[in-house]
């Protein structure tokens, strides 16, 4: 092997090292931003979730009757 093949090799490689590196910071970029919309959307959810209104009478719909 010659000295312009082995640094040329050595090029690649740390070409490819950099490009990696860039791909895995873009992909927990992606991931934190996931992570956080989908932590608004469930606040947003509980935010908006009804109350139950309690019934005036609180012996109705306690029980079920089924005849068959």
């Amino acid at each position: 092997m010659d000295v312009t093949s082995i640094a040329s090799f050595s090029t690649q490689l740390s070409q490819s090292r950099l490009q990696e590196q860039v791909q895995i910071s873009v992909l927990k970029s992606a991931q934190d931003l996931a992570q956080a919309g989908a932590l608004q959307l469930l606040e947003s959810v509980t935010a908006n979730a009804p109350v139950s209104a309690t019934s005036a009478n609180p012996n109705i719909g306690g029980q079920v009757d089924i005849r068959v």
